[in-house]
Formats: structure tokens, C-alpha cells, sequence
């Protein structure tokens, strides 16, 4: 555009020159001539053309320098678009690799549950055992008043076992009280970690839909 103002320029000022020269050898006036008028008019129409255009040359300048910063702006929001994909990338294994953990940790515990309810039936069935063979003992020492002695040091001796497997078996419940607490808990945490791990996989999905 630069280059189209300085050519009109120079031809409106050839013209002028022309035009000059030719009133020289008429002897008229410049001024008072058709041609030099049209001139005149043309330089003025290119004059205001000229400025025209430096105008356009200014906004196309300023247009042009706004679209570099919007495609910087852009390519930076593009890079940290990228960066938090990967770390929510990097996020999203940890947590698949915690959950594994808790998975296997929660498959132990269960084991374990299950090992200690067997272990309680065991011993509710040793308590019943021996307090069906207490009360038979006491109706022997009932019926059989001349060992009663002996009998009473047996029916003492079992009553003290039959303590000491109730001692146990609260015990065993304890215990599995306690782990099944611990595994509600784990399993608590599982569930949470796969709801984040559903947050993180649909906020990948809105990156990488924005950076599409």
C-alpha cells in the first residue's frame, strides 16, 4: 500500500509538470486551465487516498499485532492445557495404584475376617461342649454324692476352661470388631479414590475436548 501511495504521487506530479509545461508554451494562466483543475482535483482525491490508506496500513498494523498476542496468549493457554493434562495424567495412575493397593489390603483383611470367624465358631462350639458337660457333671455330683469331691474339682476345673474360652472368644470378637472396622474404612477410601478418579478422568476429557 506504501508503495501505491508514493506512485500516485509521482504521477500526479508528472502531471502537474506536464501541465505546467504546456501552459508555458499557451501563455495561459495554470490555474484558469481545465486540465490543471482536474489535476488539482485528482491530487486532491489521491492526497486523501494516500491518507486513506496509511489509516488502513495503521489498523491492518494494529490488527495484525493483536492477532500475534491472541495467538501467544493462545499458545501459552494451549501449553498449560497440555502440562495440567499430564499432570492429571500422572494423578490419575497414583491413584489407580493406591486403589490397587487398597484393593489387595482390603482382600487381606478379609482373609483375615474370615479366618477369625471360623476361629469363633471353633470356640463357641468348645464353650457349648463344655457347658453341656458341666451340667452333666452336675447332675452326676447330684446322683453321685460319694465322689462329689472328685466331681466338684472336675465341674471347677471345666468351669475355669469354659471361662477361659469365653476370655478367648470375646477376645476373637474384639479382634474381628476391630477389623471389620478397618476394613469399612479401606473400603470408604476406595470408593472416595474412585470418585476422584471419575472427577479426573471427565476433567481429561474437558482439556483434551478444549485442547481440540
Amino acid at each position: 500500500m506504501k508503495r501505491l501511495c508514493v506512485a500516485v504521487g509521482v504521477v500526479v506530479t508528472i502531471s502537474l509538470f506536464v501541465c505546467a509545461g504546456c501552459n508555458r508554451t499557451t501563455d495561459k494562466t495554470p490555474e484558469s486551465t481545465p486540465e490543471f483543475r482536474q489535476i488539482k482535483t485528482s491530487l486532491d482525491e489521491s492526497q486523501k487516498l494516500n491518507e486513506q490508506l496509511k489509516q488502513d496500513v495503521q489498523k491492518l498494523d494494529a490488527a495484525r499485532a493483536e492477532a500475534e498476542s491472541r495467538l501467544a496468549d493462545t499458545t501459552k493457554a494451549k501449553d498449560n492445557l497440555q502440562g495440567q493434562v499430564r499432570e492429571l495424567t500422572t494423578s490419575r495412575s497414583d491413584l489407580q495404584v493406591k486403589v490397587e493397593e487398597l484393593t489387595t489390603s482390603r482382600r487381606n483383611l478379609e482373609t483375615k475376617v474370615d479366618e477369625l470367624g471360623k476361629a469363633r465358631v471353633a470356640l463357641e462350639t468348645r464353650v457349648n461342649d463344655l457347658t453341656k458337660s458341666r451340667d452333666d457333671l452336675q447332675k452326676m455330683v447330684a446322683s453321685l454324692v460319694d465322689t462329689r469331691g472328685v466331681l466338684e474339682k472336675q465341674v471347677a476345673n471345666l468351669t475355669k476352661a469354659k471361662n477361659a474360652a469365653l476370655e478367648d472368644a470375646r477376645s476373637a470378637q474384639t479382634k474381628v470388631d476391630v477389623l471389620t472396622d478397618k476394613l469399612k474404612t479401606q473400603t470408604q477410601q476406595m470408593v472416595d479414590l474412585q470418585d476422584q478418579i471419575k472427577m479426573i478422568r471427565s476433567a481429561l476429557e474437558q482439556l483434551q475436548q478444549k485442547l481440540k
